[in-house]
């Protein structure tokens, strides 16, 4: 990991999207940027073609902002405005893996910074995105309806192979377990489902797990690449394993957004995960075209990233409205 700078521009942005007139069902959600790469190696890795990482290989490992005061002053800002609102972190770089480095650079964990201020209203969501186990610190805090932790979890031997250097998806899932028992709101993400050998068997057993976890939501993703090509060259120089990317299809998906493997075997696995799933737990899917939806049989009632179907990000126009909201 690098040593600490300071961060130029905003730490509060809104992710760009797929684009107006996109079928592709996501938001313009808020995220918070406390950190930049990850100390993990999944080999699927979007983070690996990005330009300032591809040209600065270390900071691909993490790199976390000292001056904390200006995110803090923000964030003060962003929570007076009126309109409720979901802020993620961990989409650009994972949520509690840099817990000690906070700690040590600024002072306080990152939980620390930013639960108390979300504790002390009852307008806006906080989701910390994961696949660390690192919830020492934020075991410490009282639990509060207004920040919800959420761990991306795999099969066991997706985990094993693909995401290497991070927790294996059993031990992520105790963590959950551990932050359920304590009174934490929890939500977990399937993704991205890889459609190996006996994905099956691997799927169902991690479902069993989260049926026992009893998250809020399961948001459900299938592997999906930008420029697989690229991504593939850069997964190899980074000594990450690029055999992941072979299930992927040779043309962009039908809204011309990612390259994704097969329509029908996401159709299948969405349906699998689905199905296994307990009745009372709330499905959802990722950044997948309202097409995908449809055929899964899935109406929209909410999203990763969101407080719920009627977040204010949900416009008229949206796509999500065509899903029976």
């Amino acid at each position: 990991m690098l040593p600490p700078k300071k961060r130029t521009s905003e730490f509060i942005q809104q992710f760009a999207g797929p684009g107006n007139g996109s079928n592709v069902v996501c938001f313009k959600f808020w995220q918070l940027k406390h950190a930049m790469g990850c100390p993990f190696e999944c080999s699927y890795c979007f983070l690996q073609t990005t330009p300032y990482f591809v040209f600065n290989k270390d900071a691909l490992k993490g790199q976390v902002y000292s001056n904390i005061d200006v995110m803090l002053a923000e964030l003060d800002e962003w929570l007076a405005d009126p309109v409720p609102k979901m802020l993620l972190v961990g989409e650009l770089q994972d949520g509690l893996a840099f817990e000690e480095a906070h700690r040590k650079v600024n002072g306080a964990p990152l939980t620390h910074l930013l639960i108390p201020r979300f504790a002390a209203q009852s307008r806006h969501r906080l989701v910390f995105l994961t696949k660390s186990t690192a919830i020492r610190y934020a075991m410490e805090l009282p639990p509060t309806p207004q920040v919800v932790f959420s761990w991306s979890v795999n099969a066991e031997y997706a985990g094993a192979t693909w995401e290497k250097g991070a927790p294996l998806p059993s031990a992520r899932l105790a963590a959950a377990q551990c932050m359920r028992d304590a009174g934490w709101p929890v939500r977990l993400r399937l993704d991205p489902m890889v459609p190996f050998n006996q994905w099956q068997a691997g799927y169902g057993a991690t479902i069993d797990e989260i049926n026992k976890v009893r998250p809020e939501m399961v948001t459900l993703g299938a592997l999906r690449a930008t420029s697989p090509k690229s991504l593939r060259t850069n997964a190899t120089k980074n000594g990450r394993d690029p055999s992941v990317l072979d299930c992927l299809t040779e043309e962009r998906d039908s809204s011309g957004f990612k390259y994704r493997i097969p329509f029908e075997t996401q159709v299948e696995m969405f349906k699998f995960a689905i199905e296994r799933l307990d009745a009372e737990i709330a499905p959802a899917l990722c950044k997948e075209d309202s097409k995908v939806w449809q055929t899964v049989g899935l109406k929209f009632a909410g999203c990763h990233c969101l407080l719920g179907a009627q977040d204010a990000l949900v416009g008229a126009g949206s796509k999500a409205h065509e899903l029976e909201v």
